[in-house]
C-alpha cells in the first residue's frame, strides 16, 4: 500500500466504510496534505490521468471529489450502495460484501481510480523512504505517535492506541501530519 494510498484509504474509511490491500501489520494513518506544492508534476489536460492524479498538497475535498468520481463510476456501472443500520458504506461496502459479482464494474472504472502523487510513490521517487523519514521527525517533533515500519510505506500509529489514534485524527494533528509531509516531500 502507497503511502497516498493509505491516505486515501483512511478518507474512504470515513466515506465508505474501508479500503481493502493493505499488507500493513497494523492499523496505518498518514497525512492528509492541505496545500499546492510548488514544482509538483502535474500531468497535461490531454493526460487522460490529468483529472484522478491527485497533487502532492491535495485537499480533503479534492481527494473526496476523486473518490466520488470513482465510486460514481462503480454506481453507474452496477455496484449500489450498502446500508448497515444507520451507517451508508456506499458501494466500497457492497464490494467487499461480494467483490465476486461487482468485480467486472470495478475493472470497468479502474482508469478512474484516483493516483497517489509520484512524490509519494516509492517506484517513481528514489529519495522517498529518506522523505519519509523526515516526515516522521517532523511529526513526532511536534507530539504525534507517527512512525515509519520498515518494509511499509507511510507512517503507522505506534503504540497503536485508541488514545494515540483520537489524537492522530485531531484536526490539530491533521494539520501537522500535511504540513510535515509538504515539507518532507516537496523538492527544495
Amino acid at each position: 500500500m502507497t503511502h497516498r494510498k493509505a491516505i486515501l484509504c483512511l478518507a474512504a474509511v470515513l466515506m465508505t466504510g474501508g479500503c481493502g490491500g493493505s499488507k500493513a501489520s497494523g492499523p496505518q494513518v498518514a497525512a492528509i496534505p492541505g496545500t499546492s506544492a510548488a514544482g509538483a508534476a502535474k500531468p497535461s489536460p490531454s493526460d487522460p490521468t490529468a483529472d484522478r492524479q491527485l497533487p502532492l498538497g491535495a485537499t480533503q475535498e479534492q481527494i473526496d471529489r476523486a473518490y466520488a468520481a470513482y465510486y460514481g463510476c462503480w454506481t453507474a456501472h452496477g455496484v449500489p450502495s450498502t446500508k448497515r443500520g444507520n451507517y451508508d458504506g456506499g458501494p466500497s461496502l457492497t464490494y467487499k460484501l461480494n467483490p465476486k459479482k461487482y468485480q467486472p464494474a470495478v475493472d470497468a472504472c479502474a482508469d478512474r481510480e484516483p493516483l497517489n502523487p509520484p512524490e509519494l510513490d516509492p517506484q517513481q521517487n528514489p529519495a522517498y523512504y529518506d522523505q519519509l523519514r523526515n516526515e516522521q521527525q517532523c511529526v513526532q517533533a511536534k507530539g504525534l505517535p507517527l512512525q515509519a515500519v520498515p518494509g511499509q510505506q507511510g507512517l503507522f500509529v505506534r503504540p497503536d492506541t485508541d488514545a494515540n489514534f483520537r489524537k492522530v485524527r485531531s484536526d490539530a494533528a491533521v494539520q501537522i501530519q500535511r504540513d510535515c509531509e509538504i515539507q518532507a516531500f516537496t523538492k527544495k
